[in-house]
């Protein structure tokens, strides 16, 4: 598969992101005539990657071309409220039976928390339109243990995914939340393996069956959060436990000396994410994102 980057970086503000926009940055486009330059003539199937290749507008003609030229096209993610009638087409055409997209947040409360602009009727219409286009199933990326999920959350993620399963088939990927550095999650703490274990156990159970499950492993999750909390000596702990074997316990072995501290921020403190979110749209009125490609008129 030949893989080719449309965009770079994102506009979007999800706090668990480490793609997030930055300060002075942003998403950043390829004209679609110079993607299609750069795909060689012999590859058959084409790859398009990015933090946001979904949010480029000229995304359905890119694909369209690329599907016309009798290739077949992968994309690294899908947003729900950017799916159409004319994409999932051509989607269809290029090979694909399942749509994945991303919920994130279990709930509607989660997901406005963590700033991810998804709600619950972008996935019922998304469940809608892919049913209605032959797909075989719909899969929707979830993540449970972000700071401030209460059973309530569970609750409504149970409900929710009971009503998408009642368009068409549904599987649900779950992974176990992890603070990344330099986001605003930065230092909030790990659920803990047992709890995220019991989460997915409590899922399951009220699903009935109903939804294919998919769960990444809580354990590998928590030594993903010992690595990308710790400083340098990760590094050194790393080494250790894959000279050990690598499995979990040689991991945790190689952590116990000095176990990470959580650095709790003030999370949900809406008038300090409302002063975020003005001073991202003050960047980006001041600094237009540039389109790359583009001539520059000179």
């Amino acid at each position: 598969m030949f893989l080719v980057e449309p965009e770079r970086g994102c506009s979007r503000q999800c706090a668990f992101c480490v793609m997030r926009i930055q300060p002075g940055g942003g998403m950043r486009l390829v004209e679609i005539d110079r993607v299609l330059d750069l795909v060689p003539e012999q590859a058959r199937k084409v790859g398009l990657v990015g933090a946001a290749v979904t949010d480029h507008p000229d995304l359905e003609p890119l694909v369209a071309s690329l599907v016309e030229s009798g290739r077949s096209v992968s994309i690294s993610s899908l947003r729900a409220d950017r799916l159409t009638p004319a994409f999932l087409r051509d989607m269809q055409r290029s090979g694909h039976r399942t749509i994945t997209v991303a919920s994130d947040g279990i709930s509607e409360r989660m997901r406005l928390l963590l700033d991810r602009k998804i709600k619950e009727e972008h996935l019922l219409r998304a469940a809608k339109l892919v049913h209605e286009h032959g797909f075989h199933r719909l899969k929707v990326y979830e993540m449970i243990g972000a700071p401030g999920e209460t059973d309530a959350d569970v609750d409504e993620l149970i409900r929710f995914a009971r009503e998408l399963a009642g368009i068409g088939r549904l599987a649900l990927t779950f992974s176990t939340f992890v603070a990344k550095r330099n986001t605003p999650l930065d230092g909030q703490a790990f659920m803990g393996v047992k709890a995220a274990e019991e989460r997915l156990r409590r899922i399951r159970s009220g699903l009935g069956g109903k939804v294919e499950i998919r769960p990444q492993s809580p354990r590998w999750a928590h030594i993903e959060y010992f690595l990308a909390q710790r400083g340098p000596d990760a590094g050194h702990a790393a080494i250790q436990a894959v000279r050990a074997g690598a499995r979990y316990a040689d991991w945790i072995r190689a952590f116990e000396a000095t176990p990470p501290v959580a650095r709790p921020l003030k999370f949900g403190d809406e008038a300090a994410w409302a002063r975020r979110r003005g001073k991202a749209a003050e960047r980006r009125n001041k600094f237009p994102l540039p389109v790359l490609g583009a001539s520059s008129g000179s």
